[in-house]
Parts: C-alpha cells; structure tokens; sequence
C-alpha cells in the first residue's frame, strides 16, 4: 500500500489482513515478506511499529489481560513471539511442531483478547508485561 495512515493499517488488520506491506520496500525485503506471508505468518513493514503502538496506546484495553490466565507453554510462545521469532523458529526452540505452536499462538490471543502477534508483541513491550 502507498498510505501508512493509521486509520488504513488498523481498519485493515481488523479486517483480516494477513499483513500489510509498504510500496517503498526493497525488492529482496518484498521477496522475503511474501514468502513469510505464503508460510502462514502475518507481515507488515517495519515503519509501521511505530504507527501500530500509538493505536494501541490510544485504545488501550489491557485491564482485562491477566497473565497468569496463560498457561506456562503460552508464556513462553508469547515471549518468543515479543522477540519477533515466526512460528517455524518458535518451534524449533521449543522442540514442538509448528502446528503446536500455532494453535498456542490462537489460545493465547484469544485469553489476552488480542487480535494478532503484533498487537500481542506491542503489548508485551509497551506494558513490559515480562
């Protein structure tokens, strides 16, 4: 996409979006995040961390997530996706398929009423939940 709005990215991942990639990406970083995205990971540009905390600063609802509401294996995904490791290498730390893995990830972001990684991420290091 062209636009790094705020109102743009959010609307589109909660609309489902599998990532969302910015039209100044170099060819190879392009080629990288389309491959990560065919393997089932969400994707987006790196400028947008930025633009994705200050929405989720602004609509905070964090007085819900509990932690301890996560089993020990969720906290150890939900550290590792913080550290902004995909399923496959999650996996490989863990010695757990990446099927485990995913069906950990869709647990604990239903537990923590997130909506994805990156939101779950953010919140890990915006509320320095570890």
């Amino acid at each position: 996409s062209v636009s790094n709005h705020e109102e743009d990215v959010v609307t589109a991942l909660k609309r489902g979006a599998d990532g969302y990639l910015l039209k100044d990406m170099e060819p190879e970083d392009l080629l990288k995040a389309l491959q990560q995205s065919a393997a089932g990971e969400m994707v987006l540009s790196e400028a947008l961390t930025p633009v994705l905390a200050a929405s989720l600063r602004a609509n905070r609802a964090t007085s819900d997530r509990d932690i301890n509401q996560l089993t020990p294996r969720e906290r150890d995904i939900l550290k590792l996706i913080a550290q902004g490791l995909p399923n496959k290498m999650i996996a490989r730390r863990l010695d757990i398929t990446e099927s485990t893995v995913k069906v950990h990830v869709k647990h604990m972001l239903k537990k923590m009423k997130l909506k994805s990684r990156v939101e779950a991420a953010v919140w890990v290091h915006q509320d320095r939940v570890f």
